[in-house]
């Protein structure tokens, strides 16, 4: 057996919820391990490279790339757009969020711009004019809405003076925690009603949606150049700048525990890694249920692991187009006619389609990468079909593929001759590189039931042991995995009786 190791600190997972975690840590005095069981960086905040293409799945929008928004803050300490040779990561922000395709065939574009917005509505739904306006006037109210709560410097007047500021955004943030059936029965249109239920599930919350509408306008939230690896991969770097150790290829087998206290933890190959303390931000089902066998399960937690619904899992068809596609729109949701089923019983009668003409990292010069989006909620049968039909699921998705392929041959034109390189991430992808539960690309989903909920961060009778990261924040996304990553660093720190330094030194 290797010999055992010891940190002060050791946190599962160099997810964007890990690495910010020990980069905080990092620069407050702890010496950080990280343990990943991947190759890289970043969880589901990755890209791969396939024939020449690198192939995104994860960001489209990201909270705090304009420096004058608040939950910058966070992004320019972790360095996150900072790129390896010391330039800053262009930030694309687009005159629209993206275009919605009816039914009916009705193009809609949901504009960045909120007057653009809502002159768009009004034209589709003139006798919804009353509930359009209060619909825009709220995204306003959202936009100033603090998302990063960075009190743990200001003094208790400053904390109490902000609160109130914000009264009225948090008041409108309350009441879009709304489910978006009973929001979209506000509107006599039944072309707005098909608007606002086409990709959101009618039990989430209308936040879904308008959160991310809410930033366009001040350009809050535009896509940062490169992609989610590059994004990962800036803010590894930090991390090891400053010192800290970070192991792949390490998958996490048990925390041990000593007289409920978390002690270290056991690698899948034997190897033992003690420590003082131990944050998991690896996927919360397996922390709890494999890694602690289910001993230290709290109330809240297992009402949430059996009750809550969750992110969907996915299939994204990637495509790689020898041409340039700047002609097409960035982003759309297209309806279909004719819908394509998959074999887990799901039909999907609209596709989400990326053109990624902005981002010229990701394919060769003159040429574009598009990828295509469904969701699904059976990530079980995707890895039944894998390991009892591997034939079959290979000839699945390439169905899945054919089918995407010739449905935007029929929308766009001069694609499907155009197409030199195909790829398919299905939920059994997702499961195999990251282990999500049920392969949920943001843990819990938004709901009224989740979001007016907080869960615990630390587990009964289990001392010195952490839980951060999608699976502890319902509604999930990468601003919500840094911050838990600063704010258990700030209490860690506190629990010593140290001064929380954000900022790097020097």
């Amino acid at each position: 057996m290797a010999k055992e190791t010891h940190t002060q600190v050791l946190i599962i997972g160099a997810g964007i919820a890990g690495l910010s975690a020990a980069s905080y840590l990092l620069r407050n005095g702890y010496s950080v391990m990280v343990v990943e069981q991947h190759t890289q960086p970043g969880g589901l905040c990755t890209s791969w490279k396939r024939n020449g293409y690198t192939v995104d799945y994860c960001v489209h929008w990201l909270m705090g790339t304009h420096e004058d928004s608040e939950f910058h803050q966070i992004w320019d300490e972790l360095g996150a757009f900072v790129n390896a040779d010391g330039s800053s990561v262009p930030i694309v922000n687009f005159d629209d969020f993206t275009t919605m395709e009816l039914s009916t065939g009705e193009q809609v574009c949901l504009y960045s711009d909120r007057e653009q917005l809502q002159k768009e509505l009004l034209r589709i739904a003139p006798e919804d004019a009353r509930e359009i306006g209060r619909f825009c006037h709220s995204l306003k109210k959202l936009a100033d809405l603090p998302m990063t709560a960075l009190t743990e410097q200001k003094s208790l007047r400053q904390v109490v003076r902000n609160a109130i500021k914000h009264i009225p955004s948090y008041l409108t943030m309350m009441q879009h925690i709304t489910p978006m059936q009973s929001y979209a029965e506000r509107f006599t249109s039944v072309h707005l009603r098909e608007l606002f239920l086409s990709e959101i599930p009618p039990d989430w919350s209308l936040v879904a949606l308008s959160l991310g509408l809410a930033q366009q306008h001040k350009k809050q939230a535009g896509y940062p150049v490169g992609g989610s690896l590059n994004l990962a991969k800036n803010i590894e770097r930090v991390v090891k700048e400053l010192g800290g150790n970070i192991l792949y290829r390490c998958e996490v087998s048990e925390i041990l525990v000593t007289d409920g206290v978390a002690t270290g933890v056991r690698l899948a190959d034997d190897r033992m890694i003690s420590a003082d303390r131990v944050i998991s931000a690896a996927d919360g089902h397996t922390t709890i249920y494999r890694m602690l066998s289910g001993k230290y399960v709290s109330k809240p937690l297992q009402c949430a692991y059996e009750t809550y619904p969750l992110f969907p899992s996915s299939v994204m068809v990637a495509l790689g187009v020898d041409r340039n596609c700047s002609d097409l729109p960035h982003g759309c949701s297209l309806y279909l006619d004719d819908p394509i089923i998959f074999f887990d019983g799901t039909h999907h009668n609209r596709i989400g389609v990326n053109v990624y003409h902005y981002d010229p990292t990701l394919a060769p010069k003159g040429k574009t990468l598009i990828t295509v989006l469904f969701n699904t909620w059976e990530g079980s049968k995707w890895e039944e079909l894998y390991e009892q039909d591997s034939q079959r699921y290979h000839e699945e998705k390439d169905r899945i593929a054919g089918e995407v392929i010739n449905t935007l041959e029929k929308r766009f034109g001069e694609i499907a001759q155009h197409i030199e390189m195909v790829d398919v991430s299905t939920p059994h992808t997702v499961i195999s590189y990251t282990g999500n539960w049920q392969g949920s690309y943001e843990g819990f989903a938004p709901t009224k039931q989740t979001l007016t909920r907080q869960l615990p961060k630390t587990l009964p009778a289990l001392a010195r042991c952490y839980l951060i990261g999608q699976w502890t924040s319902p509604g999930g996304g990468l601003p919500t995995a840094a911050k838990d990553g600063r704010d258990i660093a700030i209490r860690i720190c506190r629990e010593d009786g140290r001064l929380f330094q954000g900022a790097r030194s020097g």
